[in-house]
Order: C-alpha cells, then structure tokens, then sequence
C-alpha cells in the first residue's frame, strides 16, 4: 500500500492564501498527504513560460520558497517536491506513477495577450491528467470560509489523558460501529427468503443451478452491492462460486478467524488485508453463513472507512492514530512513513506500513523479534489504558499515549502524541 496526495502544484513562488486553505482541507477530508509541487519551467515553445522562469530563479530561490511552504492546518501531513522542466509533462508522470486524489492549481500571473493567444495552465493541466483538477484563487475564500474547530488546551496530564483518551475512545467506536454494520447487513442478505432458497436448491442438486434462478440470484446481489457501495462480492456453496473471482484462502489466519466468528455468531468481518500481488489496497471481508451449507461474502475498500476513520487530523502535527493485529503488525497507515523509510522498516519512499511494520520498539537483531511497544503489549494482552508518562512508540521515539482492545475483531487502536509536543522543554 501506498501513501495518497492532494497535489498543491505551482509554477510561479507565489501563491493565494485561500489556494493553500484549500488544498489543506481537500488533504484533510481524504486522509491524504499535502504535496507543495513546484516545477519551474524550462521549455521553449511559449514566451510565457521562459519569462515566469527567469522572474523565479532572479527574484526568489525557488527551494528555499518551497520549502517553507505549510498547510494552513498544521496537523495535516505534507511533503515538498522540486523539479525543472515542462511542467504539463512532469504532473502527469507524477499522477501515473501515484495515487493522487486532487491536483490544486492556480493560475501565475497572466500578461493580457497571453490570455488571447493560448489556454492558462489549469485548462491544460485539465486536458492532460486522469484526476480531478481544483482550480484555486482568492475568491474561495469569500465562497465559503471553512470553520476552525477549537484546539484543546494541553495543560497538565490530565489534559492530556482526557484528550487521548477521549481521540480513542471515540474512533474505536466508530471503527466498532462500521464494521458491526457491515456484518449485520451481510447477513440479513445471507438469511433473505431467496438467498436461502438457492442455496438450499443448488445443495439438493448437488449441480449447477437453472440458469433462470441464477441469473435472478446475480442480479440481486449485484443491486446489494451497489446499495452497501462494496467492491465485490462471492456466495460459495461447496465447490461452486458465483460473483467476482477473487479468491479465498480460507487458510489465511485473518480470514479463518473471521469465519470462525462468523460461524458462531453467524456473521463478521475480517481486519484489512492484502488483496492479491496484482492488487493495490487493503480489503475488508464482511462474511456471513448461509446456514451450513453455503458462504456470502462483500469486499470492501478498506480505505472508505477504516483507514479513513483512523487517518483524521488531530490536535498537533505529530498525531496519530493506528491500528494493529494481535501480533502487532500494523493495520493502518503511519503519518511519519520518512521516518521509516530512513530507518530501514519501509522499503522505498511512498511505502506505506499496514501490514509491514511491527508496532515494536527498535533494538537491535531482527526486527521480527523486536518488543511490542509498552502500549501494544498491554493493548495485545487485552488491556485498555493509558500513559502521560511516556514510552518509546514504533519510531524510538517517545511518546504519550492511550490505546483501546477491540476484542469482538481482535485488534486494537492507539492514539499517540510525541512527549516533545505536550510537554515541551523550556
């Protein structure tokens, strides 16, 4: 899995103050990460171009003004990237090459003539690129003025506790209710009158279903589908399977656990997991029992709901919150993946850590046998708590934290803040 951005791009060191508010809240509202892009323009087929060119490198190093660009809203996550060339060319290699949710331009400033003569660069950026093109400028602001909400007061650790405890209470419990909901819709389609019915009817067969019934089948749980915004879905009964193709290894622990609950429980959901080596993403399985005799279950982009519930700003740049596996893999993505890059525990940049990375304190010998942080061992024996005291997270860095066990699932939440940050040295 990798990282997704909202693309800021610009191609002139200047740039509006509601562009930048803009940007920030579109990285802010799809949990992604803010790119400041700046491409400084060295073709030959415009005047134009070459004269915002040699305005940029006399008047203003470009990087140094890149680089003390930041998004109007501290807590979101942002990069900065510099290149030189024809930048057409350069954003759309970058938007082929990664997951981009919004390129946000605005246009540089424009001599009269030039506004006769060809397109401004956002009309052509919009011809080119396969994602959605924000236009941004000063009137967005006195279009709709976003509203801040209140940052708390971090002034003693109870403060403190109550805010993290607070952060993690209420997305674990959001998190608990998405997946609670997905399970129990499943399965109230797993036991309708003609889900039953087909099942019972191809068992006795022991074949092929009549086309007609099947047919009638395909169509129902494709509506249902659609109504539950799921990727896929599969029924199985015995060796037939009808719906997607994507395959089911019911030797997967994360997917044997789940059908073990759903078994007993008659329906559930599996923690996100890998979908196959040609596949990006993460999938979360809603699974139901078809009485014993049949399987129904709906795929869902991971990404809609639990990475985004997890993924949301918080009070301070350094934090998060995340989810881990009973082993302490991580489930979710990390808003430091430089960190782990440089350190070895990601292999490239753009890398994300669900389902590579350990919650575990770095020491030395093979990662695999690192300790679990001090929250994910507590987390992982099944208890919920809470530390002001601090403890070193994933990163070796020191942290305060509060972390929830959702035993129904099997995993468990943290919410954490750097120490530095809450209780700065004076």
């Amino acid at each position: 899995m990798r990282d997704k951005f909202v693309v800021l791009m610009t191609t002139a060191t200047s740039l509006n103050a509601s562009t930048l508010e803009l940007a920030t809240g579109l990285a802010a509202q799809n949990n992604a990460v803010l790119l400041f892009f700046h491409v400084v323009p060295m073709t030959f087929d415009q005047g134009e171009s070459m004269l915002h060119t040699s305005v940029a490198l006399r008047d203003a190093p470009p990087k140094r003004w890149l680089s003390a660009l930041r998004p109007s809203d501290a807590a979101v996550p942002h990069r900065h990237r510099y290149e030189v060339g024809d930048p057409l060319t350069i954003i759309e290699r970058f938007v082929a090459e990664h997951h981009v949710e919004f390129v946000v331009a605005e246009e540089p400033p424009r001599m009269w003539i030039s506004e006769l003569l060809w397109r401004g660069f956002a009309e052509r950026l919009v011809r080119r690129i396969d994602c959605p093109v924000v236009i941004g400028g000063p009137a967005f602001l006195r279009a709709k003025r976003r509203v801040q909400a209140p940052r708390p007061v971090w002034s003693d650790d109870a403060s403190v506790a109550e805010l993290l405890n607070s952060t993690v209470e209420a997305r674990s419990h959001a998190l608990r209710g998405w997946m609670r909901r997905a399970a129990s819709a499943v399965e109230d389609i797993a036991y309708s009158d003609s889900v039953q019915a087909f099942v019972a009817l191809v068992d006795a067969l022991q074949r092929p279903a009549p086309p007609t019934l099947e047919r009638r089948m395909l169509v129902e749980l494709e509506e249902h589908r659609r109504a539950l915004e799921a990727v896929s879905w599969q029924l199985r009964v015995g060796e037939q399977v009808w719906g997607s193709d994507w395959s089911l290894d019911e030797a997967d622990p994360t997917f044997a656990s789940c059908l073990a609950r759903a078994k007993a429980d008659g329906a559930s959901c599996t923690l996100p997991m890998a979908g196959s080596q040609d596949e990006e993403g993460l999938w979360i399985l809603a699974v139901a029992a078809v009485d014993e005799r049949g399987l129904l279950v709906f795929r869902f982009d991971a990404e809609s709901d639990f990475l985004r519930i997890l993924g949301q700003p918080g009070p301070l740049p350094s934090f998060e919150t995340y989810a881990f596996d009973p082993l302490g893999l991580m489930l979710s993505r990390t808003r430091f993946p430089g960190h782990l890059v440089s350190a070895g525990l990601l292999a490239s940049e753009g890398q994300q850590a669900p389902l590579n990375v350990r919650v575990a304190e770095p020491s030395t010998g093979p990662k695999e046998q690192w300790p679990l942080t001090l929250m994910a061992q507590e987390a992982t024996d099944s208890h919920d708590g809470f530390d002001t005291r601090g403890y070193l997270d994933y990163r070796g860095v020191r942290v305060v934290g509060a972390w929830r066990w959702i035993s129904e699932f099997g995993f468990g939440v943290a919410a954490e803040v750097d120490h530095a940050a809450v209780y700065p040295v004076h």
